[in-house]
Formats: structure tokens, sequence, C-alpha cells
């Protein structure tokens, strides 16, 4: 007789032959064999390792020396970091102290795969990732055909194939992959024509993906050159220690007293610079607040996650910086009160307020009417004095990114309100100007939305070819 506890789970089972189990690695965990419930393989279709299409590379765990300054080392990033648009590294690997530097780095048209922790999230290595050392928890998946990147990538990073490599995890408290999990994977033989028209979906999304990112710096550059904005040099910051290991200034009794903050960080000597040069060189400046409204919006209420059918995505401050949200959650349309304050609209900037502050997005053929959580802070601008393009360029800039952090505030965890994101300032230029940075801003989120749109008919391909 069925358990009646069963009835409230969702159990997967499945009978594996004593032959499988035998003629592998002698694994009992039930992941390592499941294969996606999303796919069923036509029954002529054939299967090689990945090993015989591709070399994976584990770098190693060497001992590792970081510097802050980025003058002395190399950029470093996550597993996290290297799925997002544009990582924001904290930590920089030293040139002089950290041997065999050039084992962190990586090449373009690899594939990225994460093996500790999260597992098996994918991503393909463009020119921006090359700039970058890359932890060891990713491995470095090298096609042998250049021609196979394409089909190879969408494999791999295609629920199957995740689901196939996530099998394969193992460890006691964390769970980890290796490389030889990856060679032993199976990859399903298809017909060349196919391969060939994945590697030119791949080849689009790439190129998008690359133009979308020169876009945003030229838009970036724009807001420099149209507010008469130097680049912000710590050198011009005046600290009161000249060697800058302790970054401290000498402030008058009257200067604390107009906000009450005894926190060192308030008065950060770059923020004050960034402002500074705001005032002395922008044409016209004004508050955020007076230019956009500011809020926090939702509650810290339980949320009731359901099935993606079932209910709407629902955003983490992690996942509107990410190439494509992984772990996608969504919280349910009938059981969640204020799901109408949650929901975003187009035009709308988004700020993280906890956690990593200041991340900043705008909502454009991305997010509109997915609900976020109010660890996210929403920027409506208004349109009629500010183009929505120009301001989130600017907040994203180092001008507005300094000025943000400056505020935060917290025992444990930092936050940020949105009254003190509301006093950020803001050069004002003509709305003229505004329009060619912003009209910058809309085009590159139109081709990330591109690439996302070809990806997904890249996924169906692949899925039509192996299921018929």
């Amino acid at each position: 007789m069925r358990p009646k506890i069963l009835d409230y789970f969702q159990v997967k089972s499945f009978e594996v032959a004593s032959s499988t189990i035998a003629e592998d690695d002698i694994r009992f965990s039930a992941d390592y064999f499941l294969s996606s419930d999303n796919i069923k393989y036509q029954s002529n279709v054939k299967f090689i390792e990945l090993s015989e299409l591709a070399k994976v590379i584990f770098p190693g765990i060497f001992k590792r020396i970081f510097v802050d300054n980025s003058q002395f080392g190399m950029p470093f990033i996550t597993t996290s970091g290297m799925m997002e648009y544009s990582p924001q590294p904290e930590k920089y690997l030293s040139f002089l102290l950290t041997t065999n530097l050039n084992i962190y780095q990586v090449e373009e048209d690899w594939i990225l795969v994460s093996r500790s922790g999260t597992i098996g999230n994918a991503v393909f290595t463009s020119k921006n990732l090359t700039k970058f050392a890359i932890t060891e928890d990713a491995l470095r998946v090298i096609p042998y055909d250049k021609q196979n990147i394409g089909f190879l990538y969408f494999y791999i990073s295609s629920d199957y194939g995740k689901d196939l490599i996530v099998g394969k995890k193992g460890g006691a408290v964390v769970d980890h992959i290796y490389e030889e999990d990856l060679n032993k994977l199976k990859i399903p033989i298809i017909l060349d024509s196919i391969i060939n028209t994945l590697q030119q979906k791949y080849l689009e999304v790439k190129l998008l993906r690359e133009e979308a990112n020169d876009l945003l710096k030229e838009a970036n550059k724009l807001v420099y050159d149209y507010n008469h904005l130097p680049a912000i040099d710590l050198a011009d910051a005046k600290f009161y220690d000249t060697q800058r290991e302790i970054q401290s200034r000498v402030l008058k009794s009257s200067f604390v007293s107009g906000g009450y903050r005894l926190d060192a960080h308030f008065y950060n000597p770059i923020a004050e610079l960034a402002i500074n040069n705001i005032q002395s060189n922008a044409l016209s400046n004004k508050l955020l607040s007076d230019v956009a409204t500011c809020a926090y919006m939702g509650s810290r209420a339980s949320r009731n996650y359901v099935e993606k059918g079932f209910g709407v995505q629902f955003l983490s401050g992690k996942n509107i910086i990410q190439i494509r949200p992984t772990d996608p959650k969504y919280i349910s349309k009938q059981e969640t009160s204020n799901l109408d304050e949650l929901l975003l609209k187009k035009g709308w900037i988004l700020i993280t307020r906890s956690g990593t502050l200041g991340r900043t997005v705008l909502v454009w053929n991305n997010f509109e009417d997915m609900a976020a959580s109010e660890h996210l802070i929403r920027v409506m601008p208004l349109e009629n004095d500010t183009d929505p393009g120009y301001l989130y360029a600017f907040l994203n800039s180092d001008y507005g990114y300094q000025q943000l952090i400056k505020c935060k505030h917290g025992a444990v965890i930092d936050e940020i309100t949105e009254d003190q994101i509301g006093e950020t300032l803001v050069p004002i230029p003509k709305l003229q100007e505004q329009k060619v940075i912003g009209d910058k801003v809309r085009l590159a989120y139109e081709k990330r939305a591109k690439a996302i749109r070809l990806e997904d008919e890249a996924q169906e391909i692949l899925k039509q070819s192996l299921t018929g």
C-alpha cells in the first residue's frame, strides 16, 4: 500500500539495470542515473562521449595572492560572475606573485561549466571574459573543432544536458563534479546540417552580445563627454593617509552634523570627488529624486513558490545581472496578495539595495511584467525631464555607483534605502544628448533580447532533431 505521506511530494522514480550500474562508477545516488523528463530521444539516436569532441580542463587548485589594485593584478571572477553580462571583480590576482597565472585565463570559443556548489551552469567565452582570471571551479571545455562549439554549447546548457551533468555530482557537504565526469558526458550524434545551423545561431548570439557591450561602453563614454566629466582618478581624491593604505580624510564637525552619519564610508573621498566633479563641470545637475520616483515595493512576506506554468517569474538581485537568470523561481498568481506591487514595467531602472549594492539594470525587453524582490529599488524616471536610458547609463557609471554605495549601512548585511538613492546627484545634459545616449542603451538591450530569442530557437531546433 502506498504511504499516504507520498501524496504530498513529487517523487521521481525509475528503474536502472544492474549492468548499467556495474559498467560505470558503481554509483548508488539516483541523480547519477537520471535523464531529463523533458525529452524522449528517438530510438535511433546514437551517443559518443564528450572526450571525443572536446578537451576538458580542470585548472587545479593553487595558492592565490590577491591584491586590491587593478594595476597590480588581473581581475578575478567566480562561477557566479561568469554568468553575468558585465562581471564586476572584487579581487585581483597578483601579476607578480601568482605562479602560472595563465592557467586561470581562458580563450574565446570555450565553454565554462560550474563544477562546485551550483553544478552545471554553462557559458561560452566571448572576448569579454578573456580579460579575466576565472576560478578553478569552472571546468574548461575546449572543442577540437570550433565548428562544434555551437552544438556543444547549446546541448550542455540545455535542460537535458544540465540534468545529465548535475546527475554526476558527488560530495558530502559541497556538491562537486570532476573533469572525468564531463569527459564521459554522453553527446548525441546529430546531422551535420543541424550542427551547421546551431553554429550559425551561436555566432549570431555571440556577435549580438559583443555589439551590445560595445554600445553600452559608447553610452558610458558619452555620459562623461556630454557632462564634461573626467574619469574618476584616485590620485585626485583627498586622503589623509597619502600612501592610501587606509582610506581616510579629515572633516569639519559641521560637515558631519549635516547628516549625523559617523560611519567613515559615508565620507568616502572617491564619492566626494565624484560629486565635486559633477558640480564643477556639468552644465546642470539635479537630485535623482527630482527626476525620478525611487520606490521600495513589496514586503518581506513569505513567498508561495510554484511550478513554471502556475506563477510569475520572480527575480532576485542576482538574477537581474545574469545573461539568463539561473534556477528561476515562480510565485503563485493566486496566493500572492501584493502581486501587482511586485510587477515591473518597461523603462524602469532596478538597483540592488542589499547585499551586493548598486548593481543597476534597465527594464527593456527583458523583465517586463515579471515580479521582483523587495531587495530591488524601482527607479521610475519622469520621462518629460530625463531619458530613462540616459539615467540608467549614468547610474551604471562610476559616478553613479560611487554615490550609491557611499550611503551603505548595516551591521551584517549592507543596505541602502530609496531615500538615500534619491540623494544621488545626476548631471543633466541637453535632452537631445540624453536621447543619443538613451538610444544606444535601448539598442544594446534589444540586441541582448534578440540573443536570448536566438538561443531559445537553437534549443528548439536541437530538441526537434533529437525527438523527431
